[in-house]
């Protein structure tokens, strides 16, 4: 196996060195999605633990509703749900923008990943005890 990988690896990336195939499209996702995740997840995790009720309770609730439901479910909300109502399709960036499919699986991939490594964070900063904290200052 690793032999044809070291033979063939090119072709698993590139096809004819122009279009990209589904192996580097796939970790393109992946590494840009999960970078996205991470940047949008640390204000929400600390959102989270916040003491205000409203903005914790928003974050919980964005946090319960994408980590509750499938991945797939919510691609095809953002792709063709979010595409059918008529404020996306009357405004000419949101319309562009979710006309095309991987600009759709970006940013629900990135929502998706967001919402498990923002519960990560907010467990991590509540597990922080006080004195911790008192001795950083």
């Amino acid at each position: 196996m690793i032999e044809l990988i070291q033979e063939y690896w090119r072709n698993y990336l590139y096809t004819d060195g122009y279009r990209i195939t589904g192996v580097a499209i796939t970790l393109w996702l992946l590494v840009v999605s999960i970078g996205l995740g991470f940047c949008l997840s640390v204000p929400l995790a600390v959102a989270r633990v916040s003491k205000r009720k409203w903005l914790s309770g928003a974050v919980w609730l964005y946090t319960y509703v994408f980590r509750g439901t499938p991945l797939y479910v919510q691609l095809l909300l953002c792709y063709t749900g979010l595409y059918s109502l008529q404020v996306v399709r009357g405004t000419p960036m949101l319309d562009a923008f979710f006309r095309d499919g991987m600009h759709c699986t970006l940013l629900a991939f990135t929502l998706n990943t967001c919402a498990y490594t923002t519960e990560i964070f907010a467990g991590a900063i509540k597990a922080t005890s006080y004195g911790e904290i008192e001795a950083a200052r």
